[in-house]
């Protein structure tokens, strides 16, 4: 299903309402797991959504924007980033429609996970590891934990329904359940559209079965060893001495929160890139110029933090920093950006605009949009950039914007800003060797034979 054209104004109308499972916020488990993956922007929106839900919302009784705008101090551009932060973590669906009395928007809250649910969450408890710190990370699994008490010596006497309750349901009673089942809205999943990684699994299980992790392993903990491979860009042949690591070699079993520990501590950015690039379509990149084929070809041969590390390296920018690790986490674990989109904007900021740096709320504001625009794959962003391009050489007479407060924002380059008025900026002739030499290095280092697997 494709995605509506949608741009968000101070004036569109808005509502509130709510998953049928929804049964308000825990503010504890909303502190304590959620809130380290949140800007305090996303946090305040979700709490003034919430303080907003009435029974039985009707879209007529809709408000404007202005209202949150007012209430948060904030601008509409930084209410739609805050809105993707919810929806990525499951806390918010968003709705829209133009009716009678113009555009509108349904803010469905959906119901918190619990802190056992939030952990074994694979990508968010990777997340979750990344942004506290391991120390953090086991006092919150601790907690999580702390009215648990082990069963396994003791003989269950728990009875079941059909020994307690013999219910005669009538036929009338099942139509009447029938109906009401129909009637009450479904709770839903949140939406994780990132593609899976390529594992080779019968290689990885030759690695460590023979050492000692037990056959089943790796199925049991399938989604965990993908998250992390994806986050990390790690090898089978790294996974396998990860994932020894944390064996308990008496047992057989991984220790998942051992394993996503010491992945942490130990998984560290590569100067090679492993990963080869998935085919992409013909159509894909029929409409661009040989230079922005390499760049695509380039991208799409890396992981995120890999990606960044070699073009850093190439640009003489510095090291990968603790904040860039975690904004790139963040685009890998909620957007639906693959890989290869996402190097292709660590290559505009580091190498076009010259940046030493991606600035996080710079990042996520481009990511955002281009996840509006349906951009998926390194050849969709570079085709946004291009067809952005090609749109504003065409000279438009300027606007006037009257109303609301100033709100002082990171700069975006022109093409991630929609409906962008300004012109084009030509790159200066030090950005465009920094270009060429990152792109040199890059192809010689991905030439270079791999002893992987």
């Amino acid at each position: 299903m494709g995605t509506t054209p949608f741009k968000l104004q101070p004036q569109t109308g808005y509502l509130v309402a709510a998953s049928p499972d929804y049964a308000g916020i825990v503010q504890e488990w909303l502190v304590d797991y959620y809130q380290p993956l949140l800007s305090p922007t996303a946090l305040s929106l979700l709490l003034a959504l919430s303080g907003r839900l009435v029974p039985n919302p009707m879209p007529a009784e809709r408000h404007q924007h202005t209202v949150l705008l007012d209430q948060l101090g904030v601008g509409i551009n930084q209410i739609d980033q805050a809105r993707g932060q919810l929806e990525a973590l499951g806390l918010l669906r968003t709705f829209f429609r133009v009716d009678q009395l113009g555009p509108v928007v349904i803010y469905q809250l959906q119901a918190l996970k619990s802190p056992a649910e939030f952990i074994n969450e694979d990508l968010f408890a990777v997340v979750l590891l990344q942004h506290v710190g391991e120390r953090h990370y086991q006092q919150l699994v601790d907690k999580a934990n702390r009215y648990h008490l082990a069963t396994d010596d003791y003989h269950e006497l728990t009875q079941g329904f059909f020994e307690v309750f013999k219910p005669l349901a009538s036929p009338a009673d099942q139509h009447t359940v029938a109906a009401s089942k129909d009637q009450l809205g479904q709770p839903s999943e949140p939406r994780v559209t990132a593609p899976e990684p390529s594992v080779d699994w019968q290689f990885l299980a030759n690695q460590v079965q023979a050492q000692g992790l037990a056959s089943d392993q790796l199925s049991k903990h399938r989604q965990l060893i993908i998250a992390e491979k994806r986050v990390y860009g790690l090898t089978e042949l790294e996974l396998a001495t990860l994932l020894l690591a944390a064996t308990d070699l008496t047992t057989g079993e991984l220790n998942s929160e051992q394993f996503k520990a010491v992945v942490a501590n130990r998984a560290a950015p590569k100067e090679t890139v492993p990963v080869k690039p998935a085919p992409q379509p013909a159509d894909k990149t029929g409409t661009l110029t040989p230079q922005e084929k390499a760049l695509v070809l380039e991208a799409d041969q890396g992981a995120p933090l890999q990606y960044l590390t070699n073009l850093k390296k190439a640009t003489g920018s510095g090291f990968v920093t603790p904040t860039e690790r975690r904004t790139l986490e963040r685009l890998v674990s909620q957007t639906p950006l693959t890989d290869g989109a996402i190097n292709v904007l660590s290559y505009y900021v580091v190498v076009e605009q010259g940046n030493a740096n991606l600035a996080p709320n710079f990042v996520n504001t481009i990511a955002n949009n281009w996840t509006r625009q349906g951009v998926r794959t390194a050849a969709d962003a570079v085709a946004a950039i291009q067809k952005f391009w090609q749109k504003t050489s065409e000279p438009k007479r300027p606007t006037s914007k009257k109303g609301r407060r100033k709100t002082i924002v990171e700069q975006l380059p022109a093409w991630a800003q929609d409906d962008s008025k300004q012109p084009a900026q030509v790159a200066s002739p030090e950005q465009i060797q920094a270009a060429k030499e990152a792109l040199a290095k890059l192809r010689a280092s991905e030439n270079k034979p791999h002893h992987n697997q």
